[in-house]
């Protein structure tokens, strides 16, 4: 939902809607508050039988639910910060979102360390250490936004719904909210596949999602910031510039994903001793393996995150559903494919984990290949543009004020506004002209 607010805030901000985002921002606030204690209560009294379905070790269940009995208890504070973080973005500053994620990183290996080896709280430690730090992290994201950005600052009279921005907000938000779920759903039944080869394979995997995980979060920021880029542009009406940085980003990601796999390619074993005991000689090879296998194609991921990114900044959440949901329907049939003959096979490089990771290969390259095509013709650019916003509609409703305040709390004249205003096409010059007069 996070993700579909940014993207608004984007466009609105691209276009001078002030106004409008101020009413987008306490839309979300209202409804995000509500989502998150409906989630809290199906989390904490469905987590049991999640880890059932997952094919939980039974040695590991009581912390695995002490763990997210915790996680829960704190949602709203992880909701919180992905809210100002995302409106944050949108407006442009992704900066402070990340010197806020450095302190709250920081204190949660500070709190880890007190709370497990001074205290020994164990895994319940753990979790309270990355609440707690979560709470820290949006405490200052609320403090800056307010400081910072007046526009954002909300007060008892500004906290009510809008049910058609939240009908938008919904608009967006929903289909990514699928996206990101079914990335979810996808990553607990290939892990339950996982548990039934028993604990060393797990382990393995577990170890070797942390390294992918670690990976892949160059890609998903950069992400990010095509979503918004593509957004904010999109909603000035400068096509030609995402048509230009669709293309850059996704050169940018190749070559970031191609440096990125010598590292698992050369020294894998140093990367699962990070997680492992050397001791565990049988989890490091089949982590090895995992690894060795799952990042010889990893450049493909470069493909999949920049379509995903630019279809969201034009507000075309129902193609990056679609990217998401194929691959995971090829992921988990390559993974129940491959694993289990692989699995039965004497050798050990033929192990359940080298199937888990072949089945990545598939879905990382099934929906790219079909999209850059289409994704790189302004026409359908503009016509997703024309669909998903009304510039006719929105320039009319600029404000006219001699002293009309930015997003930050500064002032500017009239003729300062208007030449602040999204180029649009020709179709729109009158329109331009008119607000001008």
């Amino acid at each position: 939902i996070t993700m579909g607010v940014q993207i608004i805030i984007s466009q609105l901000f691209g276009a001078g809607e002030h106004e409008r985002m101020r009413a987008t921002f306490a839309t979300s606030m209202i409804s995000l508050i509500i989502m998150v204690a409906i989630a809290s209560v199906i989390g904490h009294f469905a987590s049991g039988s999640i880890l059932g379905l997952m094919n939980t070790p039974p040695e590991i269940i009581a912390d695995s639910e002490a763990y997210l009995d915790e996680i829960f208890k704190g949602l709203i504070f992880m909701f919180l910060y992905n809210l100002y973080t995302s409106v944050l973005r949108g407006v442009g500053d992704s900066k402070t979102p990340l010197y806020f994620l450095i302190i709250s990183s920081i204190l949660n290996i500070v709190l880890d360390l007190v709370y497990v080896v001074q205290f020994g709280l164990g895994v319940r430690g753990v979790a309270i250490a990355t609440v707690q730090s979560q709470a820290v992290s949006a405490v200052l994201c609320i403090i800056y936004t307010n400081i910072r950005i007046p526009l954002f600052r909300l007060g008892l009279r500004d906290l009510r719904v809008d049910f058609d921005i939240l009908k938008t907000i919904l608009r967006f938000g929903i289909p990514t909210a699928i996206q990101q779920s079914i990335s979810a759903v996808g990553s607990m039944l290939v892990q339950g596949l996982v548990n039934s080869f028993g604990a060393t394979a797990a382990a393995a995997f577990a170890a070797g999602n942390k390294v992918e995980s670690f990976m892949m979060m160059p890609l998903i920021n950069i992400a990010n910031a095509t979503s918004t880029y593509v957004a904010q542009n999109t909603g000035a009406g400068k096509l030609d510039r995402v048509r230009d940085g669709f293309k850059k980003v996704t050169l940018i990601n190749v070559l970031i994903t191609l440096a990125i796999s010598v590292i698992p390619l050369s020294i894998p074993e140093w990367l699962m001793q990070i997680f492992i005991s050397t001791e565990e000689t049988g989890v490091i090879e089949y982590g090895c393996l995992y690894l060795s296998t799952l990042f010889f194609f990893f450049f493909l991921q470069a493909l999949m995150f920049s379509m995903s990114g630019f279809f969201r900044g034009v507000g075309d959440m129902n193609v990056a559903l679609a990217m998401s949901m194929i691959a995971l329907f090829v992921r988990i049939g390559s993974a129940y494919a491959l694993a289990k003959p692989l699995a039965t096979s004497p050798s050990v490089s033929r192990s359940p984990s080298v199937g888990c990771a072949r089945s990545h290969w598939p879905s990382w390259h099934t929906v790219p290949v079909v999209g850059p095509g289409s994704a790189l013709q302004p026409v359908k650019i503009k016509i997703s543009h024309r669909r998903k916003y009304d510039l006719q509609r929105r320039t009319s409703r600029v404000p006219h004020s001699d002293h009309r305040p930015d997003v930050f709390g500064k002032k500017r004249g009239t003729h300062q506004a208007v030449s602040a205003l999204p180029e649009l096409s020709e179709q729109n010059g009158p329109h331009l002209q008119a607000c001008h007069r």
